[in-house]
């Protein structure tokens, strides 16, 4: 006699849950599917730039590309990078670096789902999987271009913060703060399928906005914008334990490492009540 549990997903079955069952179940889902998670992860590693050019080069030639092109702003006076405690190279390779896990993860992560395919269409599964899986790529990314950074220290005779070892922990933030937005932005690409376009030109014109490649100014309008911006303080906090072991805006890193967890819980939640709807619109 087959006693194996079947679960039928709908919209009605999930809201009578009540919050508590709901985030239990939730927890479930990522549990259970840890097995799941690695063969997406697998499947998407081995499938990376495998018809591409220069292949895995890329991951290296764009924190190059984008810092030489800050350096000829600055040279040219349209950009100002101001004073720095290292040489640029390894500022802004670093700074990049840590951008690339939010800017281009929230892309990833934004197309993760409907890249799913038939795969959602016809075999049942918890979701988060490939969202999560998506998240990995990521996390591989930044452990080969933090590789890349360390080489550059070497090359200048120079040693990061003996804080370094507690650097995951303070990066940790911003992998959430990308998952939380990931899992709304997932369902915004399942209605509106140029949803990651809009990301895409929005993350291009944040990175001049926001002091990654440049010190932040002082006073002017960016100096307004960013003492407000989350992101911000999670992207160069990090930053700041590698090249000093000192952070400069304690208080704001808090509030949004806060902000973030908040986000994540919240995004996470709207993905699980609305994700049978989500798979009549693949």
């Amino acid at each position: 006699m087959n006693t194996k549990e079947i679960k039928i997903y709908s919209s009605a079955s999930i809201y009578q849950q009540g919050l508590p069952k709901i985030f239990k179940e939730m927890i479930n889902n990522i549990v259970s599917s840890r097995s799941l998670t690695w063969q997406f992860f697998l499947r998407d590693f081995k499938a990376r730039y495998k018809q591409s050019l220069l292949g895995w080069a890329w991951i290296f030639l764009m924190p190059i590309i984008t810092m030489g092109t800050f350096l000829l702003l600055n040279i040219s006076g349209v950009i100002r990078i101001g004073e720095i405690p290292v040489p640029y190279p390894i500022f802004g390779l670093l700074g990049f670096s840590l951008w690339q896990i939010f800017s281009n993860g929230w892309l990833v992560l934004t197309s993760s789902y409907t890249a799913g395919g038939s795969l959602i269409t016809q075999i049942s599964f918890p979701r988060e999987a490939l969202i999560i899986s998506a998240l990995g790529q990521i996390i591989v990314d930044f452990l080969i271009r933090l590789f890349l950074v360390l080489i550059v220290y070497l090359i200048y005779g120079l040693s990061p913060s003996v804080w370094l070892l507690l650097f995951p922990f303070f990066v940790l933030p911003l992998f959430f703060l990308t998952l939380g937005l990931g899992f709304l932005s997932t369902i915004m690409q399942v209605v509106f399928r140029d949803t990651k376009n809009f990301i895409g030109v929005g993350m291009d014109f944040f990175l001049f906005l926001m002091p990654i490649m440049y010190t932040i100014p002082e006073k002017g309008f960016l100096a307004k914008f960013n003492k407000y911006n989350p992101i911000y303080f999670l992207v160069n906090t990090p930053r700041e334990i590698i090249i000093s072991g000192k952070i400069n805006y304690p208080f704001e890193y808090i509030l949004s490492v806060i902000l973030t967890v908040i986000l994540v819980l919240f995004g996470w939640f709207i993905f699980y009540i609305v994700q049978p709807k989500l798979s009549e619109r693949i």
